[in-house]
């Protein structure tokens, strides 16, 4: 079977380069790029969450290269943050519950795939910006609802799903792994949670292209790449894959 998907996936990239189809990798390049000028930009001593920081910090680069920070990676899971040896400091909350910092105490908020797993991001997004300093940042890498992905995890059992998924791709373990809500995780909706909590600039960028959940099987990547092709055409935002989510208190 990994022969088989191997195949495929080998096939879809060969098509992928020869039509010139879009991948999402720049897309989460931009993102990564972005929090990195973020985290350079700010002075010594700020602090930073990572919400969903789990059992790694993806800014660990970044942070080597900024001013000294205080970084807290925020997890809902005690045991994901136990294996977290890229920051020294860790905090166990659910950011839709609260985020036990003071008021106007924190300078960035980073999340990386991170939202679509909260069941309650309107009161996350107060959350974050009952935190927030005047003038504070929140940046948020988010998966969307109405993905094909997305759509799939919502309507087919997760287990189950997940099972195939990591079949199909090994490199899948331990990251994709927790089940997922969506909650308000479109473009318009999430422009209206951040505007109602608070947020004085709220900005997305949205990508269609989801190429990686369908390579392995050659003839659902074409389908899959034909229908990106027609929705990125017609600009149809609330379809859209991926978006990055940048707001200021």
């Amino acid at each position: 079977m990994r022969r088989f998907f191997a195949a495929n996936t080998r096939a879809s990239h060969r098509v992928a380069a020869a039509l010139g189809l879009e991948s999402d990798k720049p897309f989460w390049d931009a993102f990564e790029q972005t929090a990195a000028d973020k985290l350079r930009g700010l002075p010594s001593g700020s602090t930073v969450l990572d919400l969903g920081g789990g059992r790694r910090s993806v800014y660990a680069k970044a942070l080597a290269e900024a001013n000294p920070l205080r970084l807290v990676a925020v997890d809902v899971s005690p045991e994901e943050l136990a294996l977290n040896q890229d920051v020294e400091e860790t905090c166990v909350a659910d950011v839709a519950d609260e985020l036990p910092f003071a008021d106007a105490s924190i300078d960035l908020i980073l999340s990386r795939a991170a939202l679509e797993h909260v069941d309650g991001v309107p009161a996350a997004a107060r959350n974050m910006a009952r935190v927030l300093r005047p003038g504070g940042a929140a940046l948020h890498f988010v998966p969307c609802r109405y993905s094909l992905f997305g759509i799939a995890a919502r309507l087919l059992a997760f287990g189950p799903l997940l099972r195939v998924l990591h079949a199909v791709d090994p490199e899948s373990r331990g990251q994709t792994e927790f089940e997922v809500c969506y909650d308000h995780c479109y473009p318009s909706a999430i422009r209206d949670v951040f505007s109602e909590a608070g947020f004085r600039e709220v900005s997305i960028e949205v990508c269609w292209a989801q190429p990686g959940y369908f390579e392995p099987v050659f003839p659902l990547f074409l389908l899959t790449s034909a229908y990106e092709f027609m929705v990125r055409r017609l600009r149809i935002t609330g379809l859209a894959a991926y978006m990055i989510v940048s707001a200021v208190r």
